[in-house]
């Protein structure tokens, strides 16, 4: 009986080893990639960004807000820290550990849409969470909004169980057999793709959905507000254009965009709301419903950049200010 005792403790214990070392391995090679949104991540903890505007969001801000276009309108430093699929919650961890690690930004341009006060369950593309785990106050915000489990962070041996993909670049990464390079910059990348109109008529055949206003999320949201307030950093809530067919799908459009405003106003901070500007009418400049493709996008950004310098939302460094560029 011992000997079985021992060969099974020796067993387990070798798997555990092993599975440790995996962990380690991928780890240390997701820190080192630029695959996916890892590269912002790493910029973040590697405390590398000084930006005086920062754009948060879903992927409607990671491909809509043209960082190129903000810095030459604006003569700013700006960073779009946007990820797919990420309702606010996420949003708001990565906020923290973005001023736990950076100076403060002057200005955050916060994307608000129908996803925004959803929930992330489960959570997409969790990936690129799972390497900065060891960090405790990271864990922490994690655990509190719960968005990762607690047997990810006290045994995380097993977070990477069913995130092949994370394994195969952590490790492709580490040993030098290959380096992901990020298409991002600054965090933006836009789609240079063009109008499906069978993918449109596949999303209005699934039926109509409602939008989704979390409470734990929404309580997320306002402690964002009252942080920045505290932090003197100014906020603006940017309901960012979509094709007007999204009307028809999503239950009462307008409903959600005086939720917004009421926010604002509530908590003195700007809505801008360019859903029902009929330029975005056209199907030309979105590559989906819910997302402008490279033109409309440099368009909206242009728009917006005009908007934010005309309200003197960020002071110039110098009195040498870029010429105002025309929009539509």
């Amino acid at each position: 009986m011992k000997k079985f005792l021992f060969y099974i403790f020796g067993f387990t214990f070798v798997i555990i080893l092993l599975f440790s070392l995996i962990t380690f391995i991928t780890d240390k090679g997701l820190k080192k990639s630029e695959y996916g949104n890892l590269k912002e991540w790493s910029d973040i903890f590697n405390k590398d960004i000084h930006a005086d505007l920062v754009i948060q969001g879903s992927s409607r801000a990671w491909v809509q807000f043209n960082t190129y276009i903000l810095d030459s309108v604006l003569n700013a430093d700006a960073y779009n820290m946007g990820m797919d699929g990420t309702p606010f919650d996420v949003q708001y961890v990565k906020y923290k550990s973005y001023t736990k690690n950076n100076k403060y930004p002057k200005v955050i341009l916060q994307n608000v849409d129908w996803d925004t006060m959803d929930k992330n369950t489960p959570v997409f593309q969790k990936y690129q969470l799972l390497p900065y785990l060891n960090n405790h106050y990271f864990d922490e915000q994690l655990l509190n909004n719960k968005i990762i489990p607690y047997k990810d962070v006290y045994f995380p041996f097993f977070k990477y169980a069913g995130e092949p993909k994370a394994v195969q670049v952590g490790f492709s990464e580490y040993f030098g057999i290959r380096h992901y390079v990020s298409p991002k910059h600054k965090g933006f990348m836009s789609v240079d793709g063009n109008w499906n109109e069978s993918d449109f008529e596949k999303r209005k055949n699934g039926g109509k959905v409602h939008w989704q206003k979390n409470p734990e999320v929404e309580k997320l949201f306002i402690e964002f507000l009252q942080d920045c307030q505290s932090k003197k950093i100014k906020v603006v809530l940017v309901f960012t254009p979509y094709y007007h067919g999204l009307n028809n799908i999503i239950i009462d459009m307008t409903g959600l965009k005086t939720y917004y405003r009421n926010i604002a106003i509530k908590y003195n901070v700007e809505f801008l709301d360019y859903s029902l500007d009929p330029v975005f009418h056209d199907k030309n400049y979105f590559y989906n419903a819910s997302h402008l493709n490279k033109k409309g996008a440099e368009i909206f950004t242009l728009k917006l950049a005009n908007k934010l310098k005309d309200m003197q939302i960020i002071k110039p460094a110098n009195t040498n200010q870029p010429e105002k560029l025309k929009d539509k």
